[in-house]
């Protein structure tokens, strides 16, 4: 049975530990860019739609006109993962005793998954989201996340990632497994 660990987490107690969905922080970038670039891929439509006609020019215009075609097909494609990457992207760590596994997935497609002994992780942690590098005094909310140690590296779970909502998540890993450090 899966519950809410917090307004936006969920999670479901498996046959050995716990497994956490953590959806991908929105960026407010949505919705301005989608439909700035909606409206760019209409007024692009319109205008090369002659080229469908009879009237078509001919050369290297007819040429140029075609590769621009190609760069803007090539801006959808880019436009149209993009917006599945922000609007469905996700994380799914699970845990138990013996293994770490972090997934990414968008769309419910895994895109991505990293596994650890639960044994080698330590040190997990909370870092706080750091500030912009143009205004000293904002922050920039998406550069949070959840962090541990693997491997002799850090490893990251979780950009965007409220501290309470880190809390929660902590703690549920850690009712599951000690993490030293």
């Amino acid at each position: 049975m899966q519950e809410e660990l917090t307004s936006r987490l969920s999670w479901v107690r498996t046959s050995r530990g716990i497994q956490i969905e953590i959806p991908g922080r929105r960026n407010g970038m949505v919705a301005l860019y989608a439909p700035l670039v909606v409206i760019w891929l209409v007024f692009a439509t319109i205008h090369y739609s002659h080229l469908l006609g009879p009237d078509r020019a001919t050369g290297s215009e007819f040429t140029m006109q075609l590769i621009a075609i190609g760069i803007y097909a090539v801006g959808f494609c880019f436009f149209v993962c993009w917006l599945a990457w922000a609007l469905t992207s996700d994380t799914v760590v699970t845990v138990d005793p013996d293994e770490l596994k972090i997934q990414r997935r968008v769309m419910g497609i895994d895109t991505t998954a990293r596994r650890f002994q639960t044994s080698e992780a330590s040190k997990l942690r909370y870092v706080p989201p750091a500030r912009t590098w143009g205004d000293k005094n904002t922050v920039n909310p998406l550069s949070s996340k959840i962090q541990f140690q693997a491997n002799g590296k850090a490893q990251t779970i979780a950009y965007g990632i409220t501290q309470p909502e880190a809390a929660a998540v902590i703690e549920w890993m850690h009712s599951v497994y000690n993490f030293r450090g």
